[in-house]
């Protein structure tokens, strides 16, 4: 069963997400959250996966996105939406239909990815952690992504946007996706547009526009850095054998640094193709990974 549910975090600002209960018992619970620019629906296939393989899962838009409250609006900030994920633990914990001694399972995807180890590193209330197609290095990934032209004109306008904030201006808004090579966006290469129309099937809330500030954080933020720390809790990393936004081999040499357990799981396809096209192999594989480890958790504490 799902219902729609809202909490605040810490410094008041409310988030509304999604709850699946799992079952008529409390659950071991995962808490998912969305990538760089997206809202819970396009990702509320794998909370009701979860839920369907008898754990209750919490999903949310991060704050500024979608039902979310928060401002400024469409600024994905990783700083803040890791404190937010560890309030929205919180929230979890104190749900009825939640076993929180059992512990919890994160899961992000994308940008959420790498947020979801860091997460897993540092919070003792997470025991299990699927990252699926992550960001793992926004300095190695960017160079990917972007020439070293594009490079500089990010930096000149983000030394403008922090000047023209510091006055009080509106953030500048730069578009996620763009039909049009000549056009800056954050996530290059250019797609047709009816990538973009099919981005909101489903997903109405869904914008094309994230502030230029989130771009500056997605070439800056290294979760590769806490990757070390996962262990012992096991960690599952899925990743697209032909991923054009993160890099598969930047994402296995970055895996490589963590301790045992571990696991990898490649499908054939890229980035986006995950969500559906490959959503039957990733959404059991990490499935799999909560019941053998999370679950397996829960019944070693109960002896």
């Amino acid at each position: 069963m799902r219902e729609d549910v809202e909490f605040q975090v810490e410094d008041g600002t409310t988030l509304r997400g999604y709850f699946h209960s799992g079952g008529d018992v409390p659950r071991p619970c995962i808490v998912l959250a969305h990538g760089f620019s997206g809202v819970k629906e396009q990702i509320d296939h794998y909370a009701a996966a979860f839920a369907a393989a008898g754990f209750s899962s919490l999903v949310y838009d991060h704050r500024g996105f979608g039902g979310s409250d928060g401002a400024p609006r469409l600024e994905v900030n990783p700083y803040q939406q890791i404190e937010d994920w560890r309030d929205a633990l919180s929230f979890a914990e104190s749900l009825p239909a939640v076993d929180a001694d059992a512990g919890f399972g994160v899961w992000g995807s994308s940008y959420a990815g790498g947020l979801a180890a860091v997460i897993g590193a540092n919070d003792s209330r997470v025991r299990c952690v699927v990252s699926q197609i992550p960001n793992v290095s926004g300095h190695r990934n960017s160079r990917e992504m972007f020439s070293r032209p594009q490079l500089r004109l990010i930096q000149d306008r983000l030394r403008e946007d922090r000047q023209a904030r510091r006055l009080g201006k509106e953030p500048v808004m730069i578009p996620v996706f763009s039909t049009d090579p000549e056009e800056l966006c954050a996530l290059p290469p250019v797609v047709h547009s009816r990538f973009i129309e099919l981005s909101s099937v489903g997903a109405p809330e869904w914008e094309n526009q994230v502030t230029l500030r989130s771009v500056g954080h997605m070439i800056e933020f290294e979760p590769a850095g806490w990757f070390p720390y996962l262990a012992p809790k096991p960690w599952l990393m899925i990743v697209g054998r032909s991923d054009t936004t993160t890099f598969p081999e930047i994402q296995l040499e970055a895996f490589a640094m963590a301790r045992e357990p571990k696991h990898v799981v490649m499908h054939a396809g890229g980035h986006f193709q995950t969500y559906v096209a490959h959503f039957e192999e990733t959404s059991k594989a990490a499935t799999d990974w909560f019941l053998r480890h999370l679950v397996a958790n829960q019944r070693r504490d109960s002896r």
